[in-house]
């Protein structure tokens, strides 16, 4: 958004602020290639070597998480405060950079990264993934089938 995360007398904000802060319209569409985190370069950089990553700030907000706001109510909630992968902010005042993060209380915001805070791994699977069974639950998962479809 503005910023170029070096320069110390300029605080930089990313995306991710300008999309959940600003204009409060998440997105699962990542315009820089480089940036596409990938198992093979078809649709990304192939720069993975499995296809699990941590959650992004987009990704809470649209099961839920509002930006400075408590909600207990969403299946992310889980009790314990855990990062996500999407940067805040370079502070130039400070010298110190924020990243998203969901609190034990609920509340989704950013906090400075010399906090030792969990993480939570995703797997995102494709429109076309075929899931065999199961209802999605704890006790009764879904099972997708290996290999493509």
């Amino acid at each position: 958004k503005s910023g170029d995360g070096v320069n110390l007398s300029t605080t930089t904000l990313y995306g991710a602020y300008n999309r959940l802060v600003s204009n409060k319209s998440p997105s699962l569409i990542c315009l820089q290639d480089e940036d596409k985190f990938t198992v093979s370069t078809d649709k990304g950089n192939g720069d993975l070597t499995y296809p699990v990553g941590l959650i992004t700030a987009d990704e809470v907000a649209l099961a839920g998480g509002v930006h400075n706001r408590i909600n207990k109510l969403y299946y992310l909630y889980t009790g314990q405060t855990y990062w996500t992968m999407s940067p805040y902010n370079f502070h130039s005042s400070h010298s110190a950079a924020s990243v998203w993060h969901v609190t034990s209380s609920g509340t989704f915001d950013a906090s400075w990264t010399s906090f030792a805070d969990g993480v939570r791994p995703v797997v995102n699977l494709s429109s076309d993934t075929l899931i065999t069974f199961g209802g999605g639950t704890f006790s009764n998962p879904y099972v997708v089938a290996l290999g493509t479809t």
